[in-house]
């Protein structure tokens, strides 16, 4: 879930405020009122999460985030009713309870932090101060792009599909070539080809040539493209990549005769390589 950072944040303010709310506006105690608002919390988030389910994770974090927060506002109240049947005002706390509550609450806090960085990653410069830089010289980035799919039975369906249709295009024995017109250098506008022929070796002409270079680790910079058929069976367009090192293809060749899927690998020079 990409706004699991809000929706934690905001949970806990919805929770405190509700909190506060039954515990000033009823006659109950802190334990009683710990103990209905986390039955409620339980309820409701269950019901969201069934309804659009985030993962086993992301549930299992928000819930216990949730009622870890619930279990230090009914410590921190059950204080004040102990000091209230003896006769004193305020919210004053045993170091014990106190201990456990400055605990959860940092762990909240470091957790929420350590989501922060794994989605929307480190502010570039404190990365560049925080992680060593690399002997490469490549661009340092902190973050996780990806998320991890949890519809097991639809990646299935597509595994499936993807055997079927690896077994026509071995059947169409297509024979397709691709590559660069030269080197390609971080940063410059180059030449990507690619040549389509069928298994006789006649060209395969008007087909819809697209494709991906995908860069591992930054999906934001990923690089689509839309060939262009200069010459029968010769496709051609002009990439610019911004940094150099591995990119990963993935190309997709469709006709209607049928659709043909590659990935491959390719490496882009930097421009202070030959330098």
């Amino acid at each position: 879930m990409d706004n699991m950072v809000v929706t934690l944040v905001g949970g806990i303010v919805v929770i405190a405020l509700l909190f506060g709310l039954v515990y000033r506006l009823t006659s109950l105690s802190g334990k009683t009122t710990a103990f209905i608002m986390a039955i409620l919390v339980s309820f409701v988030y269950l019901t969201f999460a069934v309804i659009f389910w985030p993962g086993a994770d992301v549930f299992a974090i928000h819930i216990a985030v949730y009622l870890v927060l619930v279990y230090i506002l009914g410590i921190i109240t059950s204080q004040r009713d102990v000091r209230k049947e003896i006769g004193k005002s305020g919210f004053g706390i045993h170091w014990g309870p106190a201990s456990i509550t400055a605990f959860f609450i940092f762990l909240i806090i470091a957790d929420s932090l350590f989501i922060m960085v794994a989605t929307k990653g480190i502010n570039y410069d404190l990365a560049q101060w925080l992680l060593p830089k690399p002997q490469s010289g490549a661009t340092v980035s902190s973050n996780f792009p990806g998320t991890v799919r949890h519809d097991y039975q639809e990646k299935e369906q597509h595994y499936n599909a993807y055997l079927n249709q690896t077994r026509e295009q071995s059947e169409r024995g297509w024979q397709v070539k691709k590559g660069w017109l030269g080197e390609p250098k971080v940063g410059q506008s180059s030449m990507f080809r690619v040549t389509v022929k069928d298994k006789q070796g006649n060209p395969i002409e008007k087909a819809e040539v697209t494709g991906s270079f995908m860069r591992p680790g930054n999906m934001k910079i990923d690089q689509t493209f839309t060939m262009q058929e200069k010459a029968p069976g010769d496709y051609f367009v002009a990439l610019a990549l911004p940094e150099h090192g591995t990119w990963n293809l993935s190309l997709k060749i469709v006709t209607p005769q049928g659709k043909h899927e590659l990935v491959a690998t390719t490496t882009v020079s930097n421009v202070t390589d030959n330098n």
